[in-house]
């Protein structure tokens, strides 16, 4: 009886390694999706950097002479409508359009700086990943491929169960679950 106790502790010492072993893969898997993802987005974002006049620049006020509906740039194929920049959470990711979501970046849900009700959606264990901690006041910016920033504030953060349940300037948003995103609500600065 006593080998039978060994060998099922044994057998069970191995399933609980191999677990182990199977769980420490997938996460370096994971890790190294987030990372290659990232390093894509940082690459687009040098070269956003490169041919968008007054990129990066901060201006302190939104200049809103953009175009909508906005304009696509076609970078290391992706179509890039612009870049999102909130500095208090230190977040920086080019937003493509829907449809081409991919780690590192942000996505177009819809509506436009010139429209109002503009909606942007990230990852939440990647570009929005800190999206929780933005607070009431911390500036939020938008800028287009044209250069054309739009500058805004926080306001307030909230939980949907549909995008149309709320009418932000700016809404950033990650899934929680199926059924509900968190929303970080944000006002246009003249």
């Amino acid at each position: 009886m006593t080998k039978t106790k060994s060998g099922t502790k044994s057998a069970f010492m191995l399933i609980i390694a191999l677990l182990i072993i199977a769980a420490a893969a997938y996460a370096g898997y994971t890790f190294m999706q987030v990372k290659a993802g990232g390093e894509h987005a940082d690459e687009v974002l040098e070269t956003m950097r490169s041919i968008i006049p007054n990129f990066g620049v901060d201006t302190g006020a939104s200049t809103g002479q953009g175009r909508d509906p906005l304009p696509q740039l076609v970078i290391a194929d992706k179509d890039i409508v612009g870049c999102i920049d909130i500095p208090a959470i230190d977040v920086t990711a080019p937003v493509t359009i829907k449809g081409q979501e991919e780690e590192g970046f942000a996505t177009l849900e819809s509506g436009s700086p010139i429209k109002g009700s503009l909606k942007i959606a990230g990852g939440r264990y990647d570009v929005f990943l800190k999206l929780s901690k933005a607070n009431p006041g911390d500036t939020v910016s938008f800028t287009d491929i044209d250069g054309v920033r739009y500058n805004y504030r926080v306001l307030t953060q909230f939980h949907l169960k549909e995008w149309d349940e709320a009418d932000e300037d700016l809404m950033l948003c990650y899934q929680t679950d199926d059924e509900t995103e968190f929303v970080v609500g944000c006002k246009a600065e003249q």
